[in-house]
C-alpha cells in the first residue's frame, strides 16, 4: 500500500527555502488524481477529500489483496509539521522569508497561512 498525502505544492522543499530566508517559489502546482492515476496503471487507486473518510479508505486499501493500493489523500496545504525542536537559526530565517514575501507583495498570503495555522493549533 502506498499512500500519497496530496497537499498540492512541494511543501518541504516550500519550508526549506522558508528556512534559507528565501521567498518560496516554484513549489505550487496542481496535482493530478493518483487514484486515477494507479488504476490507468493496474493498481487500485483510492481517494480521500474528507476527514472522516479515512478510516474506511485505509481498511479498504489493507483488505486488498489483489495487487499494489494507491491511496491519495488530499490534505491542508497550509497545515505546518511542527518539529520537536526549532533552533535560533531556523526561525530567523524563517522571519527573514516572511519579511521577504511581504515585500514582494505576497502579505495577503502570509496573513492567510498564519491564520490557518493559529487555527490549527
Amino acid at each position: 500500500m502506498n499512500v500519497i498525502f496530496n497537499n498540492g505544492m512541494l511543501d518541504f522543499v516550500h519550508l526549506e527555502q522558508q528556512e534559507a530566508g528565501m521567498d518560496p517559489f516554484g513549489t505550487d502546482f496542481v496535482n493530478p488524481d493518483f487514484s486515477q492515476v494507479a488504476a490507468a496503471l493496474g493498481a487500485r487507486g483510492i481517494r480521500v477529500e474528507e476527514p472522516g473518510d479515512v478510516r474506511g479508505a485505509l481498511q479498504t486499501a489493507l483488505g486488498h489483496t489483489d495487487g499494489p493500493v494507491v491511496v491519495d489523500m488530499v490534505v491542508d496545504p497550509n497545515a505546518l509539521s511542527l518539529p520537536s525542536h526549532t533552533p535560533g537559526a531556523t526561525v530567523k530565517n524563517f522571519t527573514l522569508s516572511l519579511a521577504k514575501q511581504v515585500v514582494h507583495g505576497n502579505l495577503d498570503d502570509v496573513i492567510e497561512t498564519a491564520e490557518h495555522n493559529v487555527e490549527l493549533l
